[in-house]
């Protein structure tokens, strides 16, 4: 599916101000995408303390935002430096987006990468996450769900 092909808007649950519930909108989908992006066609997302903290603005968050860094879905579009997945893969998304690669925390110990200087930001946290029909994430730091687990 081309890009072009995938609608134009989506439902999505958004803070919209701090210590108050989620909303949900309709609002723009995605329609462009970073070299190593892959937009999914969300099929579940959760709720983790990380959401409860964006929700109480604990994390710098932008509003609105759209929560949520523990989604799962299927690849519908990707960019162009993307050879890992294909359309129609099933992915668990990744929250790091877009790091650098090149700053100490990029090259060091994993436990350190998702610390880039330099990163576009965390999906979920300083980026739209999974509480939408569609979100983009970094596939280098996604992971394909085998056909065998449902």
């Amino acid at each position: 599916m081309a890009i072009e092909d995938i609608p134009s808007t989506m439902l999505a649950a958004q803070v919209i101000e701090f210590h108050r519930p989620y909303k949900i909108h309709r609002v723009p989908t995605p329609n462009t995408l970073a070299p190593h992006d892959i937009l999914l066609k969300t099929a579940v997302a959760s709720l983790c303390h990380t959401d409860s903290m964006v929700q109480a603005g604990i994390m710098g968050t932008p509003v609105p935002c759209i929560a949520s860094h523990e989604g799962t879905g299927t690849v519908v579009a990707t960019g162009s430096a993307v050879t890992d997945f294909k359309e129609g893969n099933r992915v668990m998304a990744g929250l790091p987006r877009n790091r650098c690669g090149h700053c100490a925390e990029c090259v060091g110990d994993e436990t350190y990468r998702q610390y880039c200087r330099n990163i576009s930001g965390h999906v979920g946290v300083t980026l739209d996450g999974c509480f939408a029909e569609y979100v983009v994430v970094d596939a280098r730091e996604s992971c394909r769900i085998p056909d065998k687990c449902s």
